[in-house]
């Protein structure tokens, strides 16, 4: 059993994470679509680090990658999530 949950990262410490290594100044309330999109991008590929080596140094997104990226936009972004249909009904 976790004991401290003080050494978690939230989903807003991800997003402003991912905000300062992009270098987005803008408010997180302020984002478009377009910021949005980046950063989610970054804190997919960024989540497991997987490398495909081949494709131009690209960075391929796991599928924990999706998780993440998925999570933190119904968390941080919840009209963004809802706005691009998200969510996948079972």
């Amino acid at each position: 059993m976790i004991d401290d949950l003080a050494d978690f990262v939230t989903a807003r410490m991800l997003v402003e994470m991912a905000m300062y290594d992009l270098g987005i100044v803008t408010p997180k309330e302020g984002l478009v679509d377009a910021d949005i999109k980046k950063i989610m991008h970054f804190i997919g590929v960024w989540a497991t680090n997987t490398e495909t080596p081949g494709l131009d140094s690209h960075k391929r997104i796991s599928l924990f990658g999706v998780g993440i990226m998925l999570t933190v936009t119904l968390l941080e972004f919840p009209e963004y999530y809802e706005r691009y249909q998200l969510s996948q009904v079972n």
